[in-house]
C-alpha cells in the first residue's frame, strides 16, 4: 500500500503529518487566512528554528515517502511535483521538481524520464479531451507512476456519475499495487474503491 497522501488544508491534520516529520528533526505550523479562517500555507521548520524551510502552498496534496516528502498541485492536463530530502531539508535550492504535461502523452502507458525516481505515485488530474454523454461534468484520469513508466487511466465512475466543478472532485488516493486498488477520498463525496483490473499491470 502507498504512503498517506494529505490534501492541504482539507484532508490534512497537523499533528499527524507533525508525528511523520518529527523523526527528521521537523516541525510544521499552519497560517490562517484572516478572510476565509481556513489555513492558507503550511510552513515547515526545523526544531531548533522558527524560520521557514518548506512553505506548502493551499490546495497542495502531500505524502511522506521514505526520507521524501513530496507534494504536487495540478491543473488541466498538467501535474506539477515537487520532492523535498527530508534529512537534508535546508532550503529551496534542495528541492527536486518535474511538470508533466499530459498532452504530450496518451492514455495507457508511457515512458518518462525517470527524474524524481518515483515508484507506485498515484493522483488525479483534470483532463479536458475525455468525451462522455455529459459535456459539463468533470473529467479526470488516474495517474500512476512507476519510475519510468506513467499511466494514464480514465476515472470512469467518477466522470460518468458527474461532479461539478470546484465543489465535488477526486482528492487522495492510496495504490494496493498487489489487489491492483485505489482507495480514495474527495470533497463532498463518500470515501470510495476503485477497482482498476488489468488497467494497472
Amino acid at each position: 500500500m502507498t504512503p498517506t497522501q494529505h490534501y492541504f488544508p482539507y484532508f490534512f491534520h497537523l499533528d499527524t503529518f507533525n508525528k511523520e516529520i518529527k523523526t527528521f528533526g521537523l516541525s510544521s505550523s499552519l497560517k490562517i487566512n484572516n478572510k476565509t479562517h481556513i489555513p492558507d500555507t503550511l510552513s515547515i521548520s526545523k526544531n531548533d528554528s522558527q524560520e521557514a524551510v518548506l512553505t506548502i502552498p493551499f490546495g497542495a496534496t502531500l505524502m511522506i515517502d521514505g526520507d521524501k516528502l513530496l507534494y504536487w498541485t495540478t491543473d488541466y492536463d498538467t501535474l506539477d511535483i515537487t520532492q523535498a530530502q527530508l534529512i537534508q531539508l535546508e532550503n529551496s535550492t534542495s528541492l527536486l521538481n518535474k511538470t508533466i504535461d499530459l498532452t504530450s502523452l496518451s492514455l495507457g502507458h508511457n515512458k518518462m524520464e525517470a527524474d524524481l525516481h518515483l515508484n507506485n505515485f498515484v493522483t488525479y488530474v483534470r483532463k479536458e479531451n475525455l468525451k462522455y454523454e455529459q459535456d459539463y461534468y468533470e473529467k479526470f484520469v488516474i495517474v500512476i507512476i512507476k519510475n519510468h513508466d506513467i499511466n494514464i487511466i480514465p476515472f470512469d465512475w467518477f466522470n460518468n456519475t458527474g461532479g461539478d466543478y470546484g465543489y465535488v472532485w477526486p482528492a487522495t488516493a492510496r495504490l494496493d499495487d498487489i489487489n491492483c486498488k485505489i482507495y480514495g477520498q474527495g470533497m463532498r463525496m463518500s470515501d470510495f474503491t476503485i477497482d482498476l483490473g488489468k488497467a494497472c499491470l
